[in-house]
């Protein structure tokens, strides 16, 4: 388990160094070239739909990997926690990879919208445009990543869910109870007379009260909620339901969708090319054609096995797994965190490679006729020698 959380805590410190990379990379790279038109990179201008939704995958990936590194340990140890609290730990991974995803979808959409307009790209893509998608797609991950516990018995599912081994030792009678009233748990009975209702007939009524009472030192944290308490762990809390047709479809399947779909039309269709390009458009499809095939190769690799053991664990409850291959599973799915920033950060060598091909001497074409009319004068010597 030390090992599995000490490799987990190496690629979230991997991803913090990507992500910061890429903030960096296009916070500069403007500064430098605006854009690269004589090669197959095409640098974001700093300002640009490109270039903010690289920063906005930058910073989505480097708070995302400092949040990872002590919510992914506290899940490993699967220690007795309250039901909100665990929810909390749970959900935010989802949370970071769905709306990851989304950028992932997003920046793909841009660069192929730019390279497929051309002309009309700046007046369809706007900044303004762009943030209403982006804030669109986050809303939709939080309700994605939260949605087991939007309308239901959350209580119930975590009654259902945690009622294994994990809670031994801890010295914990009953501790998965079901919500309704008549179920008092064993701790001291006590805090249930003491406590205060916070807006019982209200919708939701009665959360606060779960916090908040009369004297708070009286009572120590599992007494207070002893009603909601139990062992934190993804298995737990994560009913398979929610994995395979919430999770899977939202994390894997869309992106996969959509990346496919953009693959197929770049092989199927030839794009207009930018006016005043002097890009070789063949050589830079096969380029976006060889990125795109590189980036649904390393999804399905790195993602599908752990959704294809969600869907035996849903499908074939009775499946017999070895513990390693869903530790192999999570740790591949989890790896997949660095691909987005890496498929996304400029090549900034490409300044130099670019001063290297078009050396300085190209504004001064006329002494370049030199050479041409000595040899004309040694042409002309030879065929009509003067005497």
């Amino acid at each position: 388990m030390w090992l599995y959380s000490l490799c987990q805590c190496a690629v979230s410190v991997s991803i913090i160094v990507v992500s910061v990379r890429l903030c960096i990379v296009v916070s500069g790279s403007g500064s430098a070239v605006d854009v690269q038109e004589r090669t197959n990179v095409v640098q974001p201008k700093p300002g640009s739909v490109s270039c903010c939704l690289r920063l906005c995958l930058g910073w989505v990936g480097a708070i995302g990997g400092a949040v990872g590194v002590p919510v992914n340990v506290l899940l490993n140890l699967r220690t007795p926690q309250c039901l909100y609290t665990c929810i909390t730990l749970v959900c935010c991974p989802l949370l970071v990879r769905q709306f990851t995803m989304f950028l992932l979808m997003l920046l793909t959409l841009d660069a192929h919208l730019l390279h497929h307009l051309a002309g009309r790209y700046t007046s369809v893509m706007t900044r303004q445009r762009a943030l209403c998608v982006v804030l669109l797609c986050w809303v939709v991950s939080v309700l994605s990543s939260f949605a087991q516990f939007i309308g239901s018995d959350v209580i119930h599912t975590w009654t259902n869910g945690g009622t294994g081994s994990g809670t031994a030792g801890h010295e914990l009678n009953d501790n998965f109870t079901t919500s309704l009233p008549t179920f008092i748990p064993t701790p001291p009975p006590k805090y249930h007379h003491a406590r205060k209702v916070i807006g019982q007939y209200l919708p939701y009524g009665g959360f606060l009260s779960k916090f908040y009472v009369e004297d708070n030192h009286n009572f120590t944290y599992a007494e207070i909620h002893s009603s909601h308490w139990g062992v934190c762990a993804p298995d737990t809390i994560l009913s398979p339901e929610f994995l395979v047709y919430v999770h899977g479809l939202t994390v894997f399947l869309l992106p996969l969708v959509c990346l496919l779909a953009v693959y197929l039309e770049l092989l199927c269709t030839k794009p207009s090319t930018t006016p005043f390009s002097h890009a070789d458009p063949p050589k830079q499809d096969s380029s976006r054609v060889r990125s795109l095939a590189l980036s649904l190769s390393l999804l399905v690799v790195l993602c599908l096995p752990l959704h294809i053991i969600h869907a035996l664990l849903l499908f074939h409850p009775n499946t017999n797994l070895p513990a390693w291959a869903h530790v192999v599973a999570a740790f591949l799915f989890h790896l997949y965190g660095l691909m987005p920033q890496i498929l996304f950060t400029p090549l900034r060598k490409r300044e130099g490679e670019e001063r290297v091909s078009f050396p300085l001497s190209v504004p001064h074409l006329p002494p370049a006729a030199a050479p041409w009319a000595s040899a004309k004068h040694s042409l002309k010597a030879k065929v009509c020698p003067e005497v």
